[in-house]
């Protein structure tokens, strides 16, 4: 199964309606840059990041990597800007880690929108308990024993990352696009082009949220509705198996 169908419409609905605070481009199908802005009410306010996701050829069956390129001071983020949270962590399970479960690693079902929220919550949060080994020692020791100096420091890295932003770097808008219509005429009645594409589900349909995501997928476009319907039947709404089936 080919990643570019999947990383296409995700990156098409990121685009045109990210979460808030956030701005992603792509010139390169597997390489996005990701645009933030620090939650507010945190030392990483009012700065604005600018990181990068890259996609495995064989996603989403592995998870992407999310590296900082702005600099930052964090206790689950390495000197080299990568970011260690559960969700971008290979599927299975962390012997090392208890905290850390396998529903709460990286799934084939996942989406680019769930871990881009994963991230902001991480720097709501420095010191989460399901955290694991720090990729940044001294930034948690500082977090713990003196917050206000590690206060400090992640503010002076959010007026650095304003001052290194484009010249011509339009601001991040901070609050979520309207909600897209679940139907083709109010699609249009909102101003979306005619191509906007709608998911419909007959409502005796089993499994309508799991034939939404292998659709999302890209997954077996050959395929109708009726026919991944029963096969979800078969494997009890197990995604993951269904694409395991397809593939």
């Amino acid at each position: 199964m080919s990643a570019i169908p999947y990383l296409q419409k995700q990156l098409h609905e990121l685009t045109t309606c990210p979460p808030a605070g956030f701005r992603i481009e792509s010139e390169d199908i597997y390489v996005w840059t990701v645009w933030f802005t620090g939650p507010q009410e945190t030392p990483y306010a009012p700065g604005v990041y600018r990181a990068e996701l890259r996609f495995p050829k064989d996603f989403p069956m592995e998870p992407p990597t999310f590296k900082m390129l702005s600099s930052i001071w964090h206790p689950n983020v390495y000197p080299d800007g990568r970011v260690c949270i559960s969700i971008l962590h290979p599927p299975g399970e962390d012997e090392m880690n208890k905290e850390e479960t396998a529903m709460m690693r990286w799934t084939p079902i996942q989406t680019i929108r769930s871990v881009l929220l994963s991230v902001v919550s991480l720097f709501s949060d420095p010191d989460p308990k399901d955290a694991g080994a720090p990729a940044n020692v001294e930034a948690l020791v500082q977090y713990r024993k003196n917050r206000e100096e590690f206060n400090e420091h992640c503010r002076r890295l959010a007026n650095k990352s304003l001052s290194e932003l484009p010249e011509d770097f339009v601001p991040i808008p901070q609050e979520e696009p309207p909600e897209r219509p679940t139907n083709y005429a109010a699609s249009i009645a909102m101003g979306y082009d005619d191509d906007y594409e709608v998911v419909v589900c007959d409502a005796q349909n089993k499994f309508p949220d799991e034939l939404r995501q292998v659709r999302e997928m890209a997954l077996a476009p050959d395929k109708s509705d009726a026919e991944l319907i029963d096969m979800l039947i078969k494997v009890k709404g197990d995604v993951a198996t269904l694409m395991e089936a397809l593939m």
